[in-house]
């Protein structure tokens, strides 16, 4: 079998990677919500797409696989967060008048994201074994330094499918305005480093990343 390769994404992968969150967005049940319009749907969503890679490529960590099977935004989360007033204006600047329930969305999603340090998956698309090879990777990278990770859903069912089986349990659920589906929020306990790491190995800390602008919700 073929080695997966696992990288970092750059400028070049915007395209593709915008249209595997794309794709992802449109077959949720956020994406009604979202935009009530069918019509106008699809565009807007390739808009708002656009403009989470774009965020991320800037501000977070973004990672694919070799062939651009799959896509993982991260925000890594060690310090005070940000200023939340930039993701608002980038949203109605990409998407005028129909920004109201994406700002909505990150409003809602601010409110209750936890103050820890923690590693924060923003969205998740495409292919999903190459998604959990992005996931395990960056796993990889934090349990070492006693990390959590944190992520929010739309899903009836917290506790199957990828995240769970790789450790996510839900938190409290949060229900969106306006009729809209409940989002879970899952969280990924730090490990116990004598599990992960030999004894008397010291563990050093992580760097504090730059500041960056807030943080953008997790795929539907």
């Amino acid at each position: 079998m073929r080695r997966l390769i696992i990288r970092r994404a750059n400028a070049a992968d915007l395209p593709a990677l915008t249209g595997l969150l794309t794709a992802d967005l449109a077959s949720g049940r956020l994406a009604s919500w979202l935009v009530p319009d069918p019509v106008r749907r699809r565009a807007l969503l390739a808009a708002y797409a656009r403009f989470v890679v774009a965020h991320g490529l800037a501000h977070g960590q973004v990672e694919t696989s070799g062939d651009r099977a799959a896509v993982a935004i991260w925000y890594p989360r060690l310090g005070p967060p940000a200023p939340a007033a930039a993701a608002p204006f980038g949203l109605h600047r990409v998407l005028g008048r129909d920004a109201g329930r994406f700002v909505l969305l990150h409003a809602r999603t601010d409110a209750v994201h936890p103050h820890r340090p923690h590693h924060r998956l923003a969205h998740l698309a495409g292919d999903e074994h190459a998604g959990q090879a992005l996931l395990a990777a960056r796993h990889r990278l934090i349990d070492p330094h006693a990390l959590p990770s944190y992520a929010d859903i739309v899903t009836d069912r917290p506790r199957t499918g990828l995240l769970a089986r790789l450790g996510y349990a839900p938190r409290t659920p949060v229900r969106l305005d306006g009729g809209g589906p409940v989002l879970w929020r899952l969280w990924r306990a730090a490990p116990d480093l004598d599990s992960v790491l030999p004894r008397r190995v010291r563990v050093h800390r992580v760097p504090a990343p730059r500041h960056s602008q807030e943080d953008l919700p997790c795929r539907p």
